[in-house]
């Protein structure tokens, strides 16, 4: 009987042992290659555009042009545009009356935009602008996001500040000093965002506000999309960075470098079915799309 325990003991021990080793294998990081490859651009009619943003349910993509610069005038020449998955302008003018718009998200047909000190809420059905949220003390609203409880979150880039429009009521968030946060994006229990001034990409926890840099020398950031294994992060000069998740990839990786054609890299987007990168090339005065394409070493 005690030979048989023994037995039984060794094999638990062995299967464990096993089961360890297999875990090992699985979560041991990889090396992962990310190209782009160009496949359509948009004609040069979208002035000075700044966000993207796919909607899935629509199948369109959201343009914010800001219009005349610099992009923090009220000189009411802002609009939103909708283009399809092609790249054809549908609507160059769907929505006017704003300033200069900026960061762009969308949450049970209503489509949220940063315009300067404002957040606009706009019926996606109509294109009218239901309502304008004016931020008090706000200096230079950016990048929007919106987390899966229709909670908005947006970054002031020039006050180094995060706020939060819950149930029609606007609250200070974080404030950020030093790190000039431009890009945002929201996940469940995080949010990720991307300096512009000092080129960091922190990852902030939801409920404790702890603050981890992920990766940094994105000087310029602008726009955050996820991707299969990690994320793409834009610098407005004209570049876009790869930053990994559980991958061994610790460093940004730039993937795309614009600069010598003159083309921004502003607040991207991405179409997730389909794995392509949208790009507004702020004063290109176009959006291009880029296929994403992945590989392991």
């Amino acid at each position: 009987m005690k030979y048989s325990k023994y037995i039984l003991f060794v094999t638990i021990a062995f299967l464990v042992s096993c089961k360890q080793n297999t875990k090992t294998q699985i979560e041991t990081p990889k090396q992962v290659e990310i190209t782009l490859t160009k496949l359509w651009e948009t004609d040069t009619l979208l002035k000075t555009c700044e966000a993207v943003r796919y909607d899935s349910e629509k199948n369109i993509i959201y343009v914010s042009n800001i219009g005349g610069v610099p992009p923090s005038e009220k000189d009411g020449d802002g609009s939103m545009s909708i283009i399809n998955l092609e790249g054809k302008i549908i609507n160059q003018n769907w929505v006017t009356g704003i300033d200069a718009p900026k960061g762009v998200s969308y949450f049970k047909n209503k489509l949220y935009v940063t315009d300067i000190d404002n957040v606009a809420k706009i019926d996606l059905e109509t294109g009218v602008i239901e309502k304008k949220y004016t931020v008090e003390n706000s200096v230079f609203l950016n990048d929007l996001d919106i987390d899966t409880n229709g909670d908005v979150y947006f970054t002031d880039s020039r006050d180094d500040k995060i706020y939060k429009l819950v149930n029609d009521d606007i609250s200070l968030w974080l404030d950020l000093k030093g790190v000039n946060p431009n890009g945002i994006l929201v996940e469940n229990d995080r949010i990720l965002v991307v300096s512009f001034s000092v080129g960091d990409f922190i990852a902030i926890d939801k409920k404790t506000q702890e603050r981890t840099v992920i990766a940094n020398g994105i000087v310029g950031g602008d726009g955050i999309v996820p991707v299969k294994d990690g994320y793409l992060v834009s610098s407005w000069k004209g570049e876009v960075y790869f930053v990994g998740s559980n991958t061994s990839n610790t460093k940004a990786v730039k993937v795309l470098d614009t600069k010598d054609q003159n083309l921004n890299a502003a607040d991207i987007g991405i179409i997730p079915n389909k794995n392509i990168l949208l790009v507004p090339t702020f004063f290109g005065n176009k959006v291009i799309a880029y296929k994403i394409n992945t590989s392991y070493k």
